[in-house]
């Protein structure tokens, strides 16, 4: 199914009841990864399936279970040999595969209709669960989005929040226990494009407002239908931020028409990219804002989608 920096995606299915799944390898030779990290990649890989697997929420995408796979004992065949993640499978690609194959309807302009508005959501609903239970995602992005089928434009949808790998856990039960976000050993991990100033230069300072900055930049993605080719078109937003003038004048400086009736969701986006940690919103005001959007563009009350793929 696909190849990551550190993983190899396979798909699965039981024998028994031919369920679909996925599973998740540790690669052999991670890329990107220096022969004397590799430990920490092994230790970080066990903590994503282990931590994973406990974490239970609608729009989470499920890990089932870690397994070692000493000697190949899980294959009949005694190989592959390495560690694997047992998880849910995700039958209609990623929001980056969405973004790219439908863009924007109208070009260089807001969209901001049912589908893409359910995604937003329910991606914030799973942020905010995180935050609530004192784990930063550390990697939120569209290529970490995993969606339920293959989408037209009018169809609802389920969009799962994966890719644990890089988490802040924290000391996890602590943290679940206390109230108390408490740190780990913290290095430069996530994707440059998406990561807020303070995650980029003082890994140990990301806190779960480093993740509404790269929501941000996912929305972003979301509502324009293009992916920013890269860091630099980020800091021209951030710029853009920090000038003076109406919401859609700012807005028309990066080559982006918004409608009148689009501006509070427009000032959102903007204000999730301040660069003063303290002055972003909380997922819980941006999950609020996204739903009362929603609920006033298309006279009908959120409800949660069914929780499956299946």
């Amino acid at each position: 199914m696909g190849n990551g920096a550190v993983g190899l995606v396979r798909r699965a299915e039981r024998e028994g009841d031919t369920r679909q799944l996925a599973v998740k390898f540790l690669a052999p030779d991670p890329k990107y990864i220096d022969e004397g990290a590799f430990d920490d990649v092994t230790a970080r890989f066990r903590r994503e399936g282990e931590r994973g697997s406990k974490l239970d929420f609608y729009s989470f995408l499920r890990i089932h279970a870690y397994c070692e796979n000493a000697n190949g004992v899980a294959f009949e065949a005694g190989y592959p040999k390495n560690p694997f993640l047992l998880m849910e499978r995700a039958t209609g690609g990623t929001l980056e595969d969405f973004i790219r194959r439908l863009g924007s309807p109208g070009r260089n302009q807001l969209v901001l209709d049912e589908t893409r508005l359910r995604i937003a959501i329910q991606i914030a609903e799973a942020l905010e669960h995180l935050h609530r239970h004192h784990i930063v995602h550390r990697d939120v992005k569209p290529a970490n989005v995993f969606l339920s089928s293959r989408l037209t434009e009018n169809r609802s949808v389920l969009a799962k929040l994966g890719d644990f790998g890089v988490v802040k856990w924290g000391d996890f039960q602590r943290s679940v226990a206390t109230g108390t976000l408490t740190a780990t050993i913290q290095k430069g991990l996530g994707t440059m494009k998406y990561m807020s100033p303070e995650q980029a230069l003082t890994p140990k300072e990301v806190s779960p407002q480093s993740d509404t900055f790269s929501f941000g930049i996912t929305l972003f993605e979301l509502f324009t239908g293009q992916i920013l080719p890269s860091f630099h078109h980020v800091y021209q937003l951030m710029a853009v931020r920090d000038t003076h003038g109406t919401t859609m004048s700012r807005w028309n400086e990066v080559g982006v028409r918004i409608a009148p009736q689009d501006e509070g969701i427009s000032e959102l986006i903007l204000e999730m990219l301040r660069r003063g940690v303290t002055r972003r919103p909380s997922l819980a005001k941006v999950r609020g804002h996204l739903t009362w959007e929603f609920e006033r563009r298309f006279d009908k009350e959120w409800s949660r989608a069914d929780g499956s793929f299946a």
